[in-house]
């Protein structure tokens, strides 16, 4: 059945009506007219959006782990979530918002119902696990002087990395309108080891920070001082264990707050419920870094860590790989002790062996300090003509390690530059000698009766005495030579 149509005659006046539509047409082009000359005179501007712009990338692109954070992403792992506190010129907090997203891309806030004045505005980002776990809690929220952000657990995995971005804006009806970029507020540690299953007892490697620049949480205000702005609760519980890789797997990345001009880090080898100490970590760490640990369980005696740019790894790394020690004495003759001093503190690993002088007899007859350049195995030794380190004259280096095979002495040799000039007797001993390419220094190198291969490197016009014997005394190996007071902050 067709539905009825239903129509309505209105009695109208048909030139009435035209005048009218004619009238209207008329205002609305004016009106048109009025809103354009309008747009013209004053363009619009960014104070007259209401959206706050975050870029949400920007935080795991400076620590160096944007793809990693995608793909986490991309499979559900993980959620970034996004906090803005909006505090008035008093700093009480008046309004907070939050978003979650799935994505790098920017996101945006709308901040509505505030009135005209200043404002401060404090973002901060991270990432929680798909199942709900946190790193990071909020407290003191109500007042921009007592906001602190405390971090929950450790070793805090990389997806909770925390970003923090800070403005102050002025509104005007209203709207608020800034871009927020969050910045990094700790570094990332590439946990990577080789070998760790050396040893059947080995369950883990941890790196541990020690009581030396320990913090719990960042302090929001713009306002702290940054050299307060790191904060440590007396009352915290929170572990310094900065890593853990367990045997089953060689890597791992973590976020950390540790950093400074100079941070003095643990590794210890988890065995089950005891451990071991291997060695120290003394290094630059700078807020925003991404710093490869690294550590060849099967070498740890003899091959130190590595802790440093992933570039720098790279070529360290490769040297390694080629059977390069690394042993790198300063062959500088007649430079002085501040010389060798600089040349050891470019080093990424090195520790103190003496401290203070003490005169060598013959065949050297010169002042002698030393220094370790593995963590109980590799020493590199100075000897100078006066007391107080002026002119060097011989540089020896030891290895205290028969398991180390002479082909990476004789590596060592060769990427020095030495090139084998036969044979010669000194002392009663037989020595292997190597020339430099340049002629003008000559390297002595043989095994004593313990088993360990050690290198005299001299100018090839040196006078050393051809009488005494040479036989250098091993060292006492300390567990913590150089900090020793730098002890594990917390279990």
């Amino acid at each position: 059945m067709q539905p009825q149509k239903i129509i309505i005659i209105l009695p109208i006046n048909v030139k009435k009506m035209h005048k009218r539509i004619q009238n209207t047409v008329m205002l609305l082009f004016a009106a048109v007219a009025i809103l354009s000359s309008t747009s013209c005179e004053k363009k619009p501007t960014t104070d007259n959006q209401d959206a706050i712009m975050v870029n949400v990338a920007a935080l795991y692109d400076e620590l160096g782990i944007r793809n990693e954070m995608a793909q986490m992403l991309a499979n559900g792992s993980c959620v970034i979530t996004d906090t803005l506190l909006i505090y008035d010129a008093s700093g009480r907090l008046v309004s907070k918002l939050g978003a979650e997203s799935n994505s790098l891309k920017p996101l945006t806030f709308n901040a509505e119902g505030l009135s005209d004045g200043n404002y401060t505005l404090v973002l901060w980002q991270t990432a929680r696990s798909s199942s709900g776990d946190r790193g990071w809690r909020l407290t003191g929220e109500e007042q921009l002087s007592t906001a602190i952000l405390n971090q929950l657990h450790s070793p805090l995995d990389y997806i909770f990395s925390a970003g923090y971005a800070s403005t102050t804006v002025a509104t005007e009806g209203g709207k608020l309108v800034p871009t927020l970029t969050p910045m990094a507020i700790g570094s990332i540690v590439d946990m990577r080891v080789d070998n760790l299953s050396v040893s059947p007892a080995n369950t883990a490697l941890s790196l541990w920070g020690t009581n030396y620049n320990y913090y719990t949480g960042i302090r929001l205000s713009p306002a702290v001082d940054e050299s307060v702005r790191y904060y440590t609760s007396p009352d915290s519980s929170l572990s310094g264990r900065i890593a853990q890789v367990p045997v089953d797997q060689n890597n791992g990345k973590f976020f950390t707050l540790y950093h400074g001009k100079e941070i003095y880090l643990e590794l210890w080898v988890d065995k089950g419920t005891s451990e071991k100490y291997v060695t120290f970590i003394d290094a630059p760490f700078n807020i925003g870094s991404h710093a490869v640990c690294y550590l060849d369980m099967s070498r740890s005696i003899w091959q130190p860590p590595y802790f440093g740019s992933e570039g720098g790894f790279a070529a360290w790394k490769a040297d390694r790989d080629a059977g390069i020690l690394v042993t790198d004495p300063l062959l500088q003759w007649g430079c002085n002790y501040t010389d060798v001093q600089q040349h050891m503190s470019a080093k990424n690993w090195w520790d103190w062996g003496s401290y203070e002088f003490e005169f060598w007899e013959d065949p050297f007859q010169s002042w002698h300090i030393w220094y370790s350049v593995s963590p109980a195995a590799l020493t590199e030794q100075y000897l100078f003509e006066t007391e107080n380190g002026q002119n060097l004259r011989y540089v020896v280096c030891y290895c205290w390690d028969e398991t180390v095979p002479l082909t990476m002495r004789d590596n060592l040799l060769q990427h020095q530059g030495f090139q084998s000039a036969g044979t010669t007797t000194i002392w009663g001993d037989s020595f292997s000698r190597f020339l430099s390419a340049d002629g003008q220094t000559e390297a002595l190198t043989t095994v004593d009766d313990e088993g360990y291969w050690f290198i005299i490197y001299r100018p090839v016009s040196s006078k050393m005495k051809a009488g005494g014997s040479f036989r250098a005394i091993r060292p006492q190996w300390s567990s913590r030579t150089r900090f020793n007071q730098k002890i594990r902050f917390k279990k």
